[in-house]
């Protein structure tokens, strides 16, 4: 397990989120770096990552935001977590001030977006099922598999606890979807690895669902050079991410497959989905040449 190391915010806890979609709102981190070390983690190469085995938590957030709040002349429409971090990291202080976080947006009936790979604690359902219509969720969910899913993102949320926990938002009345990103080509774009993730979704009650295909930039090529049975994401990566996209998604340039490539999958992505009772919707700001 990471060093959890606390330290007093300097800077605003609010702050604007470079992706375009969510460059008119807010996001909220409680935390530089992150438990799961996700391979394919582009928030690594930040100059706030504090490395792969230390965790800031920023013990002053509530503080801040309460303040932050009083003092905005424009009211908060809707708060982001989290761009950087995952929110539902198992830490008690991490999640005891992010309960409290969402639950003053909440109070001051601001819309709140959660984007998490966790198990959902049971506290932060029963807070949710009072505002059904200011939380929506999306759950990182790219495979059925958990062997794939060991091999990705190490130690994140097993799949079945991520399909509960997003059953039981659903059953609570919370707008709640799948979101699956990063898809890999060759890995969990194939047909039987998609339908088979869209029958275990499908069984949650869920009928919208969120993709788009894994980036690459330098800092997150190297931690992604994995195997899985026969498929190298080294001999993959040479064959079909060979398309440069320049200010990509607010900023950089990144590797990504054609835009022939994308488009071709992702139809036969939205027909699996279709019967599965699933609507796919794309990423368009990830998805600017399409």
């Amino acid at each position: 397990m990471a060093e959890i190391v606390e330290v007093r915010r300097k800077a605003s806890v609010l702050t604007r989120p470079s992706l375009p979609c969510l460059s008119q709102y807010h996001t909220i981190n409680l935390m530089a770096g992150c438990p799961y070390r996700c391979r394919y983690c582009y928030a690594q190469s930040f100059r706030s990552h504090p490395g792969k085995e230390r965790i800031i938590f920023y013990s002053n957030s509530l503080s801040l935001l309460g303040q932050e709040m009083a003092r905005k002349r424009k009211k908060l429409t809707m708060v982001y977590f989290s761009t950087a971090c995952e929110p539902f990291a198992p830490i008690p202080r991490v999640l005891a001030a992010l309960y409290e976080a969402m639950r003053l947006l909440l109070e001051h009936s601001v819309f709140i977006l959660i984007s998490t790979k966790s198990k959902i604690p049971r506290r932060f359902l029963e807070l949710f099922s009072r505002y059904p219509g200011q939380v929506h969720v999306q759950v990182g969910l790219t495979t059925a598999d958990d062997q794939v899913r060991r091999l990705l993102e190490p130690n994140a949320a097993p799949v079945a606890q991520r399909l509960a926990a997003l059953g039981s938002l659903l059953e609570i009345g919370i707008h709640a979807e799948p979101r699956m990103d990063p898809l890999i080509p060759e890995l969990t774009d194939t047909e039987s690895s998609f339908a088979a993730l869209c029958a275990v979704i499908a069984k949650t009650g869920a009928t919208t669902a969120a993709a788009s295909y894994l980036f690459l930039r330098r800092a997150n090529y190297r931690n992604l050079r994995v195997q899985h049975d026969d498929w190298s994401f080294f001999e993959m990566s040479k064959r079909i991410y060979n398309h440069k996209i320049e200010n990509y998604c607010g900023g950089g340039t990144v590797t990504i497959p054609s835009a022939d490539y994308r488009k071709e999958k992702y139809a036969e992505l939205d027909m699996i989905a279709q019967n599965h009772g699933i609507q796919l919707s794309l990423c368009r700001c990830k998805n600017p040449d399409l």
